[in-house]
């Protein structure tokens, strides 16, 4: 009985020998590790959220765009449609920010009539409030101040601004035969790892995200007494 014991008593301290635990340095090393391993997955995390977010934004901005430009092209290009042959001047102001356009689309006696929302069509740019406007209601939001650029491309190739004072007959108003638009939106917040867009909110850091829009347009119903 005494010799099974102390045998009994000799495996138990080998089998408590052999299941020696951590110590507290192992322990701390291991947690500092994880830590670490952690803080690379949280980064890693919120960059692709910030990037999915800055992209998100960038997009809707762009979409913000697209639907209002559309119409914007179709009725400058509409400008002068007179299938009444009234007789009518086709474009009224053209300045490097604004544009006013006529049409009778609805082919009555009276062109450009005010009642018709879509026959006498001013677009402008209201820089306060950054926004692209048509007849003074907001068609493109979040356009970056002065961005907003028309150059026109008149009947014997030049390009410019027509000037009705000069006492030149040439590059007037009615020998206006195309319309290139340029304008930058921006994205609605700015991001803070970017410096290099608009600066909506100075006192913050990071810069808004900006696209910067190009399209011409040429005027269908301008020029045909060119052929005569």
């Amino acid at each position: 009985m005494v010799f099974g014991k102390a045998i009994k008593e000799m495996r138990i301290r080998e089998v408590q020998e052999n299941e020696t635990g951590f110590t507290l340095i192992e322990l701390l090393v291991a947690m500092a590790l994880g830590l670490v391993v952690l803080a690379a997955v949280l980064h890693i995390f919120v960059h692709q959220n910030q990037t999915s977010k800055v992209q998100t934004e960038v997009a809707y901005a762009q979409q913000n765009v697209r639907g209002a430009m559309t119409v914007m092209t179709r009725e400058i290009r509409a400008a002068g449609y007179d299938p009444e042959d009234n007789g009518f001047d086709a474009i009224k102001t053209a300045t490097a920010s604004s544009i006013r356009v006529l049409s009778n689309l609805s082919g009555d006696d009276e062109a450009g009539d005010p009642d018709d929302a879509d026959e006498d069509v001013t677009y402008a740019m209201d820089n306060g409030n950054r926004e692209l406007t048509r007849k003074g209601n907001t068609a493109i939001q979040n356009v970056v101040p002065n961005s907003l650029q028309f150059t026109y491309t008149f009947s014997d190739g030049d390009t410019g601004i027509p000037d009705e004072t000069d006492g030149d007959t040439t590059n007037d108003l009615d020998d206006i035969r195309s319309v290139a638009l340029q304008l930058q939106v921006h994205t609605e917040t700015e991001d803070r790892y970017f410096t290099d867009g608009y600066d909506l909110n100075p006192g913050t850091a990071g810069t808004c995200r900006t696209r910067t829009l190009f399209t011409r347009v040429r005027i269908r119903n301008m020029g045909f007494e060119d052929l005569e």
